[in-house]
Parts: structure tokens; sequence; C-alpha cells
């Protein structure tokens, strides 16, 4: 299979960078104590993990957010954190901006 610039894409998975999936399950293995872990954890085959891992497939999304919770809880928070509240959120109209319509 070719793409609109010619180029061959029939091993374009074999060349391309590990997907989002692959990256979060890899870390979330690796934080959470080794793939077997994760396995458990997900309660999912390592078969299938693997698949995953090697982006062969893609994870369903309940999975995938599972570890990214895994990510959330094992990693600490910054240590310029101090516990202080978050900055408080901007309004991001102008008020004085004569091209916005208000309604």
């Amino acid at each position: 299979m070719r793409d609109y610039a010619g180029r061959d894409q029939s091993n374009e998975r074999t060349q391309m960078a590990p997907s989002v999936y692959s990256r979060t399950l890899r870390k979330a293995a690796e934080l959470i104590g080794g793939q077997a872990k994760l396995c458990r954890h997900l309660r999912v085959p390592a078969t299938e993990l693997q698949n995953w891992l090697d982006d062969k497939s893609v994870p369903p999304m309940g999975i995938f957010l599972r570890a990214v919770d895994v990510i959330i809880e094992e990693t600490p928070p910054p240590a310029d954190s101090g516990g202080a509240e978050p900055p408080a959120p901007r309004d991001c109209s102008s008020a004085g901006d004569s091209s916005a319509t208000r309604f």
C-alpha cells in the first residue's frame, strides 16, 4: 500500500514510534512492579498485555484509563507544589475586545 507521496506503508507499523497506549502501559508496569503485576491489576491475560505493549492492538479505553490511574497514583506530586491551592481560573473572554459579540 502506498500513501499519497508514493511511499510504501506496508511496514509502517514497525517503523512507527510507540503509541501513547504502549508507552502508558509500559510506564504503569514499571511503576507497579512489572508486567505480571500489571496484568493482575488490570485483570488481563499476559498475551493480551504483550499485544498492547507491542502495538499489535489497542487496549479498551477502560483498561487504558486504569493504567493511567496506576501512573497517577504511583507518581509523587512535584516538589514545588507545596500543597498550595491551584491558581484561580482565568476568564478567557476580554471585556474590552470590540470583536467579541455579546448576545
